[in-house]
């Protein structure tokens, strides 16, 4: 680690402009992040720690940057008790500077490895895409049910925000089979939730379809649309990717070590 007399040269980042500055306009930031912030972060070289509250309302903290440059802004930080404030309850982490923020601020083992990706490319066609119906509130016990045997790690809450779009597909028999929401960043970008597909019926192509269609709409209506996933889910990242989603972002959440309230029950993302 450098020394003390160069951590000072940390800058305070009080607007959502001069945070974009700082990170050469990042689409993570520009996406996800609120204008104005939350409240004000920092910066050091090329890394950035900002406090951000996530979709899901818990407020942590996004740590960006190379390792080094976030080692020592994360030292600094240290010297001024920043992390000490008792509303931060975790920590999401560029992935390669992850070991270099844990040496400094300690963290625990709750939270997990995800990925964010976005992408401004409308997606053509694909095959069952026409099985995709609007899902409405009339809808929510077959949604609930669904998430709850088929993707029982997921953040998105049905119908608990305004302006939510669900779609699905149901069997012959009716019943709901894949799923997905259309919800909002606190910085008002379209983000997909919930892409579910229940286990009988993966494979099948439902998982692009709904996701196809979601992401036109995004993309049609807003410019843009936004997706995050957990890292082990290989199938999801081929599928989005094949979509046109990129400028992925490789993140390690955890719980800061200092955080007194209970636990989320999944990554805080």
């Amino acid at each position: 680690m450098t020394g003390r007399s160069q951590r000072v040269r940390s800058s305070r980042l009080t607007t959502n402009a001069e945070l974009l500055a700082a990170t050469s306009g990042d689409a993570f930031v520009r996406h996800d992040l609120p204008d104005p912030l939350e409240s004000p972060g920092w910066s050091l070289g090329t890394a950035v720690i900002v406090p951000r509250r996530t979709h899901t309302r818990r407020l942590g903290l996004v740590v960006m940057g190379q390792p080094d440059d976030v080692e020592q802004l994360a030292a600094d930080l240290v010297d001024r008790r920043f992390f000490d404030d008792p509303r931060l309850l975790h920590a999401t982490v560029d992935r390669t500077a992850f070991p270099a923020f844990a040496g400094v601020v300690p963290l625990t083992e709750v939270g997990g490895d995800w990925e964010w990706m976005c992408t401004s490319a409308d997606p053509p066609p694909v095959p069952r895409e026409d099985r995709v119906v609007d899902l409405d509130a009339a809808d929510e016990e077959d949604i609930r049910a669904l998430l709850e045997v088929a993707n029982a790690r997921t953040d998105a809450r049905p119908f608990e925000t305004p302006g939510q779009h669900w779609v699905g597909v149901r069997d012959a028999d009716g019943a709901l089979v894949a799923c997905g929401v259309r919800d909002e960043t606190l910085a008002g970008t379209p983000i997909l939730e919930g892409i579910t597909v229940r286990a009988d019926q993966r494979g099948t192509g439902l998982g692009l379809a709904v996701t196809a269609r979601l992401t036109r709409e995004a993309v049609r209506a807003h410019g843009v649309c936004t997706l995050g996933m957990y890292s082990d889910n290989d199938v999801a990242r081929r599928l989005y990717h094949g979509l046109g989603y990129g400028e992925d972002h490789v993140w390690s959440s955890r719980r800061l070590a200092t955080a007194t309230r209970p636990a989320p029950r999944n990554s805080p993302r």
